[in-house]
């Protein structure tokens, strides 16, 4: 907590600071048993969260960090902006499958002073759909706050941020933990994909300059979303059939539309 407050503080002065997945309360992989950082939830950091929200409110920030919210016995991995005005959260809605959280059931922009901000956690970056969704709210910057293990290729990661950034017209910052388990690389793109910025496998201050002209500049000069047709795109709602795909996609012509059955409901 206090390497938390000495950053903020430290860097109070920027528009946005940001943290990246599970920041606040540690992350399971440090836990073993895993399920000892939920027992610590319960008794150890049930003011944890308020007293970083009052900080940041006296230091007159602006932070988005990742954190563990608990309902009862079920746990939530959650994505928290807060400024001087207000506290807004998002609940991860694909969760992991090494993971035990409950998922999220709704994809959120929020309204900051610098615009509308679109947030995403770790493993739903991996699903086109969020990122589209955060554009069309009117996002103009997506935040992915990550803790992608080390193992993993940062390559992959980055062309999976430039690609969000390219075919949304986004600005993206990836924000992902540094450290033994962790790749860190976190790095900011632009609205054509380029990366602007980027850190290395340690822990870094990265800053960036964000012109949210360019967003505009560059939609109009490809304009993209005003010419998508939306009614071809269907079949996206649709579950993926794991056996006989050619009978399914048949019968999907004459079915009504299938949709995903909604999560469970998210804290925040």
């Amino acid at each position: 907590m206090e390497r938390i407050k000495d950053i903020i503080s430290e860097n109070r002065e920027c528009d946005l600071i940001i943290f990246p997945e599970l920041m606040l309360h540690g992350h399971p992989s440090f836990e073993r048993p895993e399920g000892f950082l939920f027992r610590k939830m319960k008794v150890v950091f049930r003011s944890v969260s308020e007293e970083l929200y009052r900080f940041v409110k006296q230091q007159d920030a602006r932070v988005i960090i990742g954190e563990l919210k608990r309902r009862g016995d079920r746990y939530y991995n959650v994505a928290t902006y807060a400024d001087r005005e207000t506290i807004q959260s998002y609940v991860k809605t694909h969760v992991h499958w090494t993971e035990n959280f409950i998922p999220g059931n709704e994809i959120k922009s929020f309204d900051t002073p610098l615009g509308r901000i679109g947030i995403n956690i770790c493993y739903d970056a991996a699903f086109m759909e969020v990122w589209r969704v955060l554009a069309l709210t009117g996002a103009l910057v997506i935040v992915n706050i990550s803790a992608v293990p080390r193992h993993f290729p940062v390559h992959y990661m980055w062309r999976r941020m430039a690609g969000a950034a390219l075919f949304n017209e986004v600005f993206v910052v990836y924000a992902n933990r540094p450290g033994k388990l962790f790749s860190g690389h976190s790095a900011v793109f632009d609205p054509q994909g380029e990366r602007m910025v980027s850190a290395g496998e340690n822990e870094t201050i990265l800053h960036a300059s964000l012109n949210l002209d360019r967003v505009e500049d560059w939609r109009k000069a490809e304009p993209i979303m005003e010419n998508r047709r939306p009614l071809l795109y269907r079949r996206i709602g649709w579950r993926l059939h794991s056996q006989g795909d050619e009978l399914f996609l048949k019968r999907a012509e004459t079915e009504p539309l299938k949709r995903w059955p909604q999560a469970a409901e998210g804290g925040g």
